[in-house]
Protein backbone atom coordinates (compact mmCIF):
# COMPACT_ATOMS: atom_id res chain seq x y z
CA UNK A 1 0.00 0.00 0.00
CA UNK A 2 1.55 3.40 -1.28
CA UNK A 3 1.14 5.87 2.20
CA UNK A 4 1.91 8.65 0.64
CA UNK A 5 -1.03 8.72 -1.08
CA UNK A 6 -3.21 9.46 1.90
CA UNK A 7 -0.81 12.85 2.32
CA UNK A 8 -2.47 13.74 -0.91
CA UNK A 9 -5.86 12.58 0.33
CA UNK A 10 -5.93 14.50 3.51
CA UNK A 11 -4.72 17.74 1.87
CA UNK A 12 -7.22 17.97 -0.70
CA UNK A 13 -11.23 18.26 -0.63
CA UNK A 14 -13.42 18.17 0.76
CA UNK A 15 -11.91 18.73 4.45
CA UNK A 16 -8.15 18.39 3.66
CA UNK A 17 -8.35 21.78 1.45
CA UNK A 18 -6.49 24.62 4.02
CA UNK A 19 -7.25 27.72 1.89
CA UNK A 20 -10.60 26.44 1.63
CA UNK A 21 -11.26 26.42 5.12
CA UNK A 22 -9.11 29.49 5.53
CA UNK A 23 -10.91 31.32 3.10
CA UNK A 24 -14.15 30.68 5.24
CA UNK A 25 -12.43 31.55 8.55
CA UNK A 26 -11.77 34.84 7.32
CA UNK A 27 -15.58 35.55 5.66
CA UNK A 28 -16.58 34.57 9.24
CA UNK A 29 -14.35 36.76 11.21
CA UNK A 30 -15.26 39.67 8.65
CA UNK A 31 -18.94 38.69 9.57
CA UNK A 32 -18.26 39.07 13.31
CA UNK A 33 -16.33 42.34 12.47
CA UNK A 34 -19.63 43.73 10.89
CA UNK A 35 -21.52 42.68 14.16
CA UNK A 36 -19.35 44.81 15.96
CA UNK A 37 -19.55 47.91 13.81
CA UNK A 38 -22.19 49.51 15.30
CA UNK A 39 -20.55 49.77 18.53
CA UNK A 40 -17.26 49.73 18.09
CA UNK A 41 -15.99 51.81 15.48
CA UNK A 42 -12.48 50.35 15.09
CA UNK A 43 -13.86 47.10 14.09
CA UNK A 44 -15.63 49.18 11.06
CA UNK A 45 -12.06 50.36 10.19
CA UNK A 46 -10.59 47.27 10.51
CA UNK A 47 -13.24 46.09 8.21
CA UNK A 48 -12.45 48.56 5.60
CA UNK A 49 -8.85 47.98 5.67
CA UNK A 50 -9.06 44.34 5.04
CA UNK A 51 -10.89 45.38 1.98
CA UNK A 52 -8.39 47.36 0.65
CA UNK A 53 -5.52 44.59 1.74
CA UNK A 54 -3.20 42.26 -0.17
CA UNK A 55 -4.39 38.62 0.97
CA UNK A 56 -0.89 37.70 2.86
CA UNK A 57 -1.54 40.63 4.85
CA UNK A 58 -5.00 39.57 5.38
CA UNK A 59 -3.63 36.19 6.09
CA UNK A 60 -1.81 37.17 8.64
CA UNK A 61 -3.84 39.73 10.47
CA UNK A 62 -7.13 37.40 10.45
CA UNK A 63 -4.81 34.91 11.80
CA UNK A 64 -3.55 36.72 14.55
CA UNK A 65 -4.82 35.49 18.23
CA UNK A 66 -4.86 38.13 20.05
CA UNK A 67 -7.03 39.89 17.27
CA UNK A 68 -9.66 37.26 17.61
CA UNK A 69 -9.32 36.92 20.99
CA UNK A 70 -10.63 40.69 20.81
CA UNK A 71 -13.37 39.97 18.60
CA UNK A 72 -14.51 36.88 19.98
CA UNK A 73 -14.59 38.45 23.31
CA UNK A 74 -16.38 41.57 22.43
CA UNK A 75 -18.79 39.26 20.83
CA UNK A 76 -19.34 37.51 23.92
CA UNK A 77 -19.32 40.04 26.38
CA UNK A 78 -22.83 41.63 24.36
CA UNK A 79 -24.36 38.20 25.01
CA UNK A 80 -23.47 37.09 28.61
CA UNK A 81 -21.57 39.99 30.13
CA UNK A 82 -17.19 40.21 31.37
CA UNK A 83 -16.08 36.59 31.86
CA UNK A 84 -13.29 35.72 34.28
CA UNK A 85 -9.92 35.95 32.56
CA UNK A 86 -11.12 38.26 29.77
CA UNK A 87 -9.45 41.60 28.21
CA UNK A 88 -11.93 44.59 29.09
CA UNK A 89 -13.83 46.23 26.16
CA UNK A 90 -11.72 49.15 25.93
CA UNK A 91 -8.63 47.26 25.34
CA UNK A 92 -10.35 44.74 23.12
CA UNK A 93 -11.38 47.89 20.92
CA UNK A 94 -7.88 49.40 20.80
CA UNK A 95 -6.59 45.82 20.12
CA UNK A 96 -8.74 46.08 17.18
CA UNK A 97 -7.65 49.75 15.97
CA UNK A 98 -4.27 48.77 16.09
CA UNK A 99 -4.87 45.42 14.35
CA UNK A 100 -6.43 47.78 11.79
CA UNK A 101 -3.15 50.51 11.24
CA UNK A 102 -0.84 47.32 11.17
CA UNK A 103 -3.25 46.23 8.20
CA UNK A 104 -3.14 49.96 6.30
CA UNK A 105 0.39 49.50 6.28
CA UNK A 106 0.18 46.47 3.72
CA UNK A 107 2.83 44.62 5.84
CA UNK A 108 2.94 40.95 5.16
CA UNK A 109 3.51 40.04 8.86
CA UNK A 110 1.28 39.37 11.28
CA UNK A 111 0.59 42.48 14.22
CA UNK A 112 1.97 41.13 16.86
CA UNK A 113 5.84 40.75 15.35
CA UNK A 114 6.43 44.35 15.52
CA UNK A 115 9.75 44.67 13.79
CA UNK A 116 9.35 41.84 11.57
CA UNK A 117 13.29 41.74 11.18
CA UNK A 118 13.73 40.51 14.37
CA UNK A 119 10.61 37.25 14.02
CA UNK A 120 12.54 34.26 13.92
CA UNK A 121 10.41 31.91 11.42
CA UNK A 122 10.23 27.95 11.88
CA UNK A 123 10.12 27.62 7.77
CA UNK A 124 8.71 29.83 4.78
CA UNK A 125 7.11 33.09 6.46
CA UNK A 126 4.69 32.72 4.04
CA UNK A 127 3.17 30.15 5.04
CA UNK A 128 4.60 28.71 8.56
CA UNK A 129 4.54 30.27 12.17
CA UNK A 130 7.21 32.76 13.79
CA UNK A 131 8.33 31.89 17.40
CA UNK A 132 7.14 33.86 19.64
CA UNK A 133 9.78 36.02 22.06
CA UNK A 134 7.91 37.52 25.35
CA UNK A 135 8.77 41.33 25.34
CA UNK A 136 10.03 41.19 21.61
CA UNK A 137 7.84 44.15 20.97
CA UNK A 138 7.28 46.58 23.71
CA UNK A 139 4.27 48.11 22.01
CA UNK A 140 0.29 47.79 22.63
CA UNK A 141 -0.06 44.55 20.96
CA UNK A 142 2.72 43.32 22.45
CA UNK A 143 2.17 44.04 26.07
CA UNK A 144 -1.34 43.13 26.04
CA UNK A 145 -0.19 39.33 24.84
CA UNK A 146 2.11 39.13 27.34
CA UNK A 147 -0.65 40.30 30.05
CA UNK A 148 -3.37 37.77 28.00
CA UNK A 149 -1.08 34.67 28.54
CA UNK A 150 -0.16 35.50 32.28
CA UNK A 151 -4.20 35.64 32.97
CA UNK A 152 -5.40 32.34 30.78
CA UNK A 153 -2.40 30.50 31.96
CA UNK A 154 -1.14 31.49 34.90
CA UNK A 155 2.15 31.64 33.66
CA UNK A 156 4.26 33.44 31.07
CA UNK A 157 6.25 31.98 28.11
CA UNK A 158 10.27 31.46 27.69
CA UNK A 159 12.31 33.71 25.63
CA UNK A 160 13.38 30.89 23.28
CA UNK A 161 17.63 30.49 22.52
CA UNK A 162 19.29 29.79 19.11
CA UNK A 163 19.49 25.47 20.28
CA UNK A 164 15.42 25.81 20.98
CA UNK A 165 14.77 27.32 17.35
CA UNK A 166 17.68 24.55 16.18
CA UNK A 167 15.41 22.16 17.36
CA UNK A 168 12.00 23.10 16.07
CA UNK A 169 13.17 23.74 13.08
CA UNK A 170 15.18 20.27 12.67
CA UNK A 171 11.57 18.73 13.75
CA UNK A 172 9.80 20.64 11.01
CA UNK A 173 11.76 19.59 8.55
CA UNK A 174 12.03 16.44 9.27
CA UNK A 175 8.51 16.47 9.23
CA UNK A 176 8.11 17.50 5.88
CA UNK A 177 10.70 14.69 4.59
CA UNK A 178 7.55 12.14 5.73
CA UNK A 179 4.37 14.47 5.02
CA UNK A 180 5.10 17.38 3.39
CA UNK A 181 1.13 17.89 1.69
CA UNK A 182 -0.68 17.42 4.99
CA UNK A 183 2.00 19.30 7.34
CA UNK A 184 2.04 22.30 5.63
CA UNK A 185 -1.34 22.79 4.91
CA UNK A 186 -1.71 22.46 8.89
CA UNK A 187 0.67 24.78 10.02
CA UNK A 188 -0.85 27.40 7.80
CA UNK A 189 -3.38 27.38 9.90
CA UNK A 190 -0.53 28.26 12.87
CA UNK A 191 0.90 31.84 13.29
CA UNK A 192 3.19 31.62 16.76
CA UNK A 193 4.53 29.02 18.42
CA UNK A 194 4.88 29.65 22.17
CA UNK A 195 7.90 28.16 24.09
CA UNK A 196 6.77 26.86 27.74
CA UNK A 197 9.53 26.71 30.43
CA UNK A 198 7.54 23.03 31.52
CA UNK A 199 7.50 24.66 35.10
CA UNK A 200 5.53 26.17 37.58
CA UNK A 201 1.53 26.05 35.64
CA UNK A 202 3.32 24.40 32.34
CA UNK A 203 4.50 21.46 34.38
CA UNK A 204 3.43 18.39 33.02
CA UNK A 205 2.23 19.79 29.56
CA UNK A 206 3.77 18.38 26.88
CA UNK A 207 2.19 20.73 24.34
CA UNK A 208 -1.26 22.23 24.33
CA UNK A 209 -3.65 24.12 22.09
CA UNK A 210 -6.88 25.50 23.02
CA UNK A 211 -10.09 26.94 20.98
CA UNK A 212 -9.97 29.88 22.88
CA UNK A 213 -6.54 30.85 21.80
CA UNK A 214 -6.49 30.16 18.25
CA UNK A 215 -3.33 30.51 15.98
CA UNK A 216 -1.38 29.88 19.05
CA UNK A 217 0.52 26.15 19.89
CA UNK A 218 2.59 25.63 22.69
CA UNK A 219 5.22 23.63 23.28
CA UNK A 220 7.31 22.38 26.93
CA UNK A 221 10.88 23.37 25.70
CA UNK A 222 12.43 20.70 28.16
CA UNK A 223 10.92 18.53 25.91
CA UNK A 224 12.22 19.94 22.23
CA UNK A 225 15.39 17.23 22.71
CA UNK A 226 14.05 14.43 19.78
CA UNK A 227 13.47 15.80 15.82
CA UNK A 228 10.88 12.64 15.83
CA UNK A 229 8.99 14.27 19.40
CA UNK A 230 8.91 17.66 18.14
CA UNK A 231 7.75 16.75 14.43
CA UNK A 232 4.35 14.67 15.56
CA UNK A 233 3.81 17.50 18.35
CA UNK A 234 4.12 20.32 15.59
CA UNK A 235 1.85 18.52 13.54
CA UNK A 236 -0.80 17.40 16.37
CA UNK A 237 -1.25 20.93 17.55
CA UNK A 238 -1.46 22.31 14.03
CA UNK A 239 -4.17 19.93 13.08
CA UNK A 240 -5.72 21.32 16.35
CA UNK A 241 -5.49 24.60 14.70
CA UNK A 242 -6.72 23.49 10.93
CA UNK A 243 -9.80 22.09 12.97
CA UNK A 244 -10.48 25.63 14.79
CA UNK A 245 -10.73 26.96 12.17
CA UNK A 246 -12.93 24.86 10.69
CA UNK A 247 -15.29 25.48 13.67
CA UNK A 248 -15.25 28.89 13.12
CA UNK A 249 -17.12 28.60 9.74
CA UNK A 250 -18.98 25.45 9.79
CA UNK A 251 -21.47 23.54 11.45
CA UNK A 252 -19.13 20.97 13.59
CA UNK A 253 -21.44 21.84 16.29
CA UNK A 254 -25.25 21.98 17.16
CA UNK A 255 -23.93 23.69 19.84
CA UNK A 256 -21.40 25.58 21.58
CA UNK A 257 -19.73 23.38 24.06
CA UNK A 258 -16.59 23.91 26.33
CA UNK A 259 -14.97 21.84 29.49
CA UNK A 260 -15.97 24.89 32.04
CA UNK A 261 -17.88 24.43 35.02
CA UNK A 262 -20.90 25.75 32.94
CA UNK A 263 -20.62 23.47 30.80
CA UNK A 264 -24.96 22.20 30.63
CA UNK A 265 -25.37 18.76 32.44
CA UNK A 266 -26.86 16.85 29.41
CA UNK A 267 -23.54 16.79 27.51
CA UNK A 268 -22.93 13.22 26.00
CA UNK A 269 -19.15 12.23 26.49
CA UNK A 270 -16.13 10.13 24.99
CA UNK A 271 -14.32 8.15 27.96
CA UNK A 272 -10.59 8.27 26.70
CA UNK A 273 -9.84 4.93 28.12
CA UNK A 274 -6.25 4.88 27.81
CA UNK A 275 -5.98 8.13 29.71
CA UNK A 276 -5.69 8.33 33.49
CA UNK A 277 -8.98 9.88 34.64
CA UNK A 278 -7.45 12.59 37.63
CA UNK A 279 -9.68 13.64 40.45
CA UNK A 280 -11.86 15.48 37.90
CA UNK A 281 -12.48 13.08 35.17
CA UNK A 282 -10.98 15.25 32.75
CA UNK A 283 -10.93 11.59 30.43
CA UNK A 284 -14.46 12.24 29.94
CA UNK A 285 -13.98 14.09 26.46
CA UNK A 286 -17.21 16.69 25.27
CA UNK A 287 -18.24 16.20 21.38
CA UNK A 288 -15.61 18.80 20.30
CA UNK A 289 -12.42 17.26 22.23
CA UNK A 290 -13.47 13.92 21.33
CA UNK A 291 -13.75 15.06 17.17
CA UNK A 292 -10.42 16.93 17.75
CA UNK A 293 -8.61 13.71 19.48
CA UNK A 294 -10.07 11.63 16.18
CA UNK A 295 -8.71 14.09 13.75
CA UNK A 296 -5.52 13.88 15.14
CA UNK A 297 -5.13 10.74 15.48
CA UNK A 298 -6.10 9.86 12.47
CA UNK A 299 -3.28 12.07 10.79
CA UNK A 300 -0.76 10.60 13.10
CA UNK A 301 -1.73 7.18 12.50
CA UNK A 302 -0.25 7.99 8.80
CA UNK A 303 2.81 10.29 9.97
CA UNK A 304 3.87 7.28 12.32
CA UNK A 305 3.67 4.72 9.79
CA UNK A 306 5.74 6.59 7.52
CA UNK A 307 8.16 7.65 10.52
CA UNK A 308 8.82 3.54 10.85
CA UNK A 309 8.73 3.05 7.30
CA UNK A 310 11.58 5.77 6.36
CA UNK A 311 13.42 5.87 10.13
CA UNK A 312 16.13 3.52 8.58
CA UNK A 313 17.36 6.12 6.12
CA UNK A 314 17.02 9.01 8.15
CA UNK A 315 18.08 7.54 11.16
CA UNK A 316 21.98 9.19 10.59
CA UNK A 317 20.43 13.32 10.19
CA UNK A 318 17.70 12.67 12.74
CA UNK A 319 18.57 10.11 15.05
CA UNK A 320 16.88 7.25 16.07
CA UNK A 321 13.05 6.74 16.23
CA UNK A 322 13.11 4.39 19.18
CA UNK A 323 15.54 6.94 21.17
CA UNK A 324 13.86 8.43 24.13
CA UNK A 325 10.37 10.88 23.93
CA UNK A 326 9.94 8.78 20.18
CA UNK A 327 6.81 9.17 18.61
CA UNK A 328 3.61 7.30 18.83
CA UNK A 329 3.52 3.88 17.73
CA UNK A 330 1.53 3.77 14.62
CA UNK A 331 -0.75 0.92 15.58
CA UNK A 332 -1.47 2.88 18.88
CA UNK A 333 -2.43 5.94 17.01
CA UNK A 334 -4.67 3.39 14.33
CA UNK A 335 -6.36 2.10 17.75
CA UNK A 336 -7.65 4.97 19.23
CA UNK A 337 -9.02 6.74 16.35
CA UNK A 338 -10.67 3.50 15.76
CA UNK A 339 -12.00 3.35 18.92
CA UNK A 340 -12.76 7.14 18.71
CA UNK A 341 -14.77 7.16 15.58
CA UNK A 342 -16.94 4.35 16.93
CA UNK A 343 -17.61 6.19 20.13
CA UNK A 344 -18.48 9.45 18.46
CA UNK A 345 -21.44 7.58 16.43
CA UNK A 346 -22.95 5.96 19.90
CA UNK A 347 -22.26 8.87 22.28
CA UNK A 348 -22.28 12.17 20.53
CA UNK A 349 -23.18 11.76 17.22
CA UNK A 350 -26.54 14.27 18.13
CA UNK A 351 -23.94 16.81 19.12
CA UNK A 352 -22.49 16.82 15.91
CA UNK A 353 -24.26 19.29 13.33
CA UNK A 354 -24.20 18.71 9.62
CA UNK A 355 -20.38 19.56 8.81
CA UNK A 356 -19.15 17.35 12.19
CA UNK A 357 -20.72 14.35 10.91
CA UNK A 358 -19.69 14.61 7.57
CA UNK A 359 -15.83 15.11 8.45
CA UNK A 360 -16.13 12.42 10.65
CA UNK A 361 -17.77 10.46 8.15
CA UNK A 362 -14.47 11.22 5.69
CA UNK A 363 -12.06 10.75 8.18
CA UNK A 364 -13.59 7.11 9.13
CA UNK A 365 -13.49 6.24 5.38
CA UNK A 366 -9.17 7.17 5.17
CA UNK A 367 -9.14 5.23 8.09
CA UNK A 368 -11.01 2.54 6.97
CA UNK A 369 -8.27 2.30 3.63
CA UNK A 370 -5.25 2.92 5.83
CA UNK A 371 -6.25 0.60 8.43
CA UNK A 372 -6.01 -3.03 7.05
CA UNK A 373 -6.36 -5.16 10.29
CA UNK A 374 -8.68 -2.87 12.54
CA UNK A 375 -9.61 -4.24 16.08
CA UNK A 376 -13.14 -6.05 16.23
CA UNK A 377 -15.84 -3.33 16.29
CA UNK A 378 -16.44 -2.79 20.52
CA UNK A 379 -12.89 -3.60 21.47
CA UNK A 380 -11.17 -2.09 24.34
CA UNK A 381 -9.15 -4.06 26.64
CA UNK A 382 -5.78 -2.98 25.20
CA UNK A 383 -6.68 0.82 25.49
CA UNK A 384 -7.79 0.04 29.29
CA UNK A 385 -4.40 -1.75 29.62
CA UNK A 386 -2.48 1.57 28.00
CA UNK A 387 -4.10 3.71 30.67
CA UNK A 388 -3.34 0.86 33.50
CA UNK A 389 0.69 0.82 32.36
CA UNK A 390 0.58 4.76 32.34
CA UNK A 391 -0.43 5.14 35.73
CA UNK A 392 2.55 2.54 36.86
CA UNK A 393 4.96 4.62 34.93
CA UNK A 394 3.57 7.65 36.71
CA UNK A 395 4.15 5.90 40.22
CA UNK A 396 7.79 4.71 39.69
CA UNK A 397 8.27 8.69 40.11
CA UNK A 398 5.91 9.61 42.29
CA UNK A 399 6.72 11.12 45.64
CA UNK A 400 7.75 8.37 48.52
CA UNK A 401 5.15 8.98 51.51
CA UNK A 402 3.80 6.55 53.50
CA UNK A 403 0.07 7.02 52.67
CA UNK A 404 0.92 6.43 48.75
CA UNK A 405 2.83 2.92 50.00
CA UNK A 406 -0.08 2.15 51.92
CA UNK A 407 -2.68 2.87 49.33
CA UNK A 408 0.02 0.63 46.73
CA UNK A 409 -0.01 -2.33 49.14
CA UNK A 410 -3.89 -1.83 49.51
CA UNK A 411 -4.22 -1.94 45.51
CA UNK A 412 -2.01 -4.82 44.95
CA UNK A 413 -3.81 -6.75 46.75
CA UNK A 414 -7.24 -5.96 45.33
CA UNK A 415 -5.73 -6.07 41.65
CA UNK A 416 -4.35 -9.81 42.33
CA UNK A 417 -7.91 -10.52 43.82
CA UNK A 418 -9.93 -9.09 40.24
CA UNK A 419 -6.91 -11.21 38.33
CA UNK A 420 -7.15 -14.33 39.47
CA UNK A 421 -11.62 -13.67 39.23
CA UNK A 422 -10.69 -12.80 35.16
CA UNK A 423 -8.14 -15.90 34.87
CA UNK A 424 -11.13 -18.15 36.34
CA UNK A 425 -13.97 -16.24 33.94
CA UNK A 426 -11.83 -17.24 30.87
CA UNK A 427 -10.45 -20.68 32.55
CA UNK A 428 -7.10 -19.58 32.73
CA UNK A 429 -6.04 -20.78 36.02
CA UNK A 430 -2.57 -21.95 34.78
CA UNK A 431 -1.34 -18.92 34.30
CA UNK A 432 -1.56 -17.62 37.79
CA UNK A 433 1.79 -17.55 40.16
CA UNK A 434 2.95 -15.63 42.54
CA UNK A 435 4.33 -12.76 40.78
CA UNK A 436 1.46 -11.59 39.54
CA UNK A 437 -0.75 -12.48 42.39
CA UNK A 438 0.87 -11.57 45.40
CA UNK A 439 0.18 -8.56 47.18
CA UNK A 440 2.27 -5.86 46.57
CA UNK A 441 5.30 -5.31 49.40
CA UNK A 442 3.27 -3.43 52.69
CA UNK A 443 5.37 0.01 53.72
CA UNK A 444 7.10 -1.87 56.90
CA UNK A 445 8.44 -4.81 54.39
CA UNK A 446 9.74 -2.52 51.47
CA UNK A 447 10.21 1.11 51.75
CA UNK A 448 10.65 4.11 49.29
CA UNK A 449 10.67 3.46 45.67
CA UNK A 450 10.74 -0.11 46.25
CA UNK A 451 7.07 -0.05 46.85
CA UNK A 452 6.56 1.63 43.56
CA UNK A 453 8.69 -0.46 41.42
CA UNK A 454 6.88 -3.63 42.94
CA UNK A 455 3.17 -2.30 41.96
CA UNK A 456 4.57 -0.99 38.75
CA UNK A 457 5.85 -4.21 37.90
CA UNK A 458 3.06 -6.40 39.18
CA UNK A 459 0.74 -4.38 36.93
CA UNK A 460 3.16 -5.06 33.80
CA UNK A 461 2.71 -8.47 34.67
CA UNK A 462 -1.01 -8.85 35.11
CA UNK A 463 -1.04 -6.70 31.49
CA UNK A 464 1.06 -8.84 29.71
CA UNK A 465 -0.81 -11.68 30.63
CA UNK A 466 -4.32 -10.30 29.69
CA UNK A 467 -3.14 -9.47 26.29
CA UNK A 468 -1.55 -12.81 25.86
CA UNK A 469 -4.69 -14.64 26.85
CA UNK A 470 -6.39 -12.27 24.18
CA UNK A 471 -6.73 -14.41 21.11
CA UNK A 472 -6.33 -11.43 19.04
CA UNK A 473 -5.14 -8.96 21.74
CA UNK A 474 -8.06 -6.66 21.87
CA UNK A 475 -10.41 -9.47 23.98
CA UNK A 476 -10.93 -11.88 26.34
CA UNK A 477 -14.58 -12.53 26.26
CA UNK A 478 -14.66 -15.19 24.05
CA UNK A 479 -12.88 -17.16 26.13
CA UNK A 480 -15.37 -16.99 28.96
CA UNK A 481 -16.64 -20.50 29.82
CA UNK A 482 -20.34 -19.59 31.26
CA UNK A 483 -22.78 -17.00 30.81
CA UNK A 484 -21.85 -13.94 33.12
CA UNK A 485 -19.46 -10.60 33.57
CA UNK A 486 -17.83 -10.35 30.50
CA UNK A 487 -13.83 -10.58 30.98
CA UNK A 488 -13.04 -7.59 29.29
CA UNK A 489 -15.82 -5.42 31.52
CA UNK A 490 -14.11 -7.32 34.91
CA UNK A 491 -10.50 -5.92 33.90
CA UNK A 492 -12.03 -2.13 33.28
CA UNK A 493 -13.95 -2.40 36.56
CA UNK A 494 -10.44 -3.09 38.34
CA UNK A 495 -8.64 -0.59 36.17
CA UNK A 496 -11.38 2.24 36.89
CA UNK A 497 -12.15 1.53 40.55
CA UNK A 498 -7.88 1.61 41.11
CA UNK A 499 -7.77 4.67 39.28
CA UNK A 500 -10.14 6.41 41.25
CA UNK A 501 -8.42 5.11 44.96
CA UNK A 502 -5.13 6.64 42.91
CA UNK A 503 -6.53 10.04 42.09
CA UNK A 504 -7.77 10.17 45.49
CA UNK A 505 -5.06 9.66 47.16
CA UNK A 506 -3.27 12.29 44.74
CA UNK A 507 -5.93 14.91 46.04
CA UNK A 508 -4.43 14.25 49.64
CA UNK A 509 -2.11 17.36 50.93
CA UNK A 510 0.63 15.23 51.26
CA UNK A 511 0.31 13.73 47.55
CA UNK A 512 -0.06 17.09 44.84
CA UNK A 513 -1.57 15.24 41.76
CA UNK A 514 -0.91 17.01 38.02
CA UNK A 515 -2.56 15.60 34.64
CA UNK A 516 -1.27 15.90 31.04
CA UNK A 517 -3.60 15.22 28.73
CA UNK A 518 -3.18 13.42 25.07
Amino acid sequence: MDLNAFDTALSRKPFGDSPYVRDQMHLAFKRRLEDLGESVPAARHLLTALQRARPQTEYRALGDPLLRQAVQQLLAQEVVGPRRKSLSPQLCAQVIEAVAQHVETGAAHGPLQGDSAGARWLGDPSDTPWIYSPGQDGGLLGQTFDLFVEQQFDAGLHRPDESDLERLRQGHRLLGELLPLTSRGALSHTHLIGITSGTDAWEGKASSSQFTVVGIVFLNRKLLQNPWWVAEHLLHEALHQKLYDFRHAHSMLVRDLDDSPHAPADVRRVVSLWNVPGPDGNNRWNAHRAMAAFHVYVHLALLCSLAEQHAPRLRDVYGPLDAPSPMTPSRKAFERARYLAESLRTECWDELGLAGRRLADWLSAVLDAMDQDPPPAGSYLHLILDRYLKEARRLRKAPVSDDLATTLAALGRSEAEAFREVLAAVGAEAHLDTATTGPAPRPAQEHGTGAHAAFAQQRHDIADTLLRLAPNGYSLDSLCRTPGPSADEMVRAMVEASSRELAATSTRPDQPGRTSRR
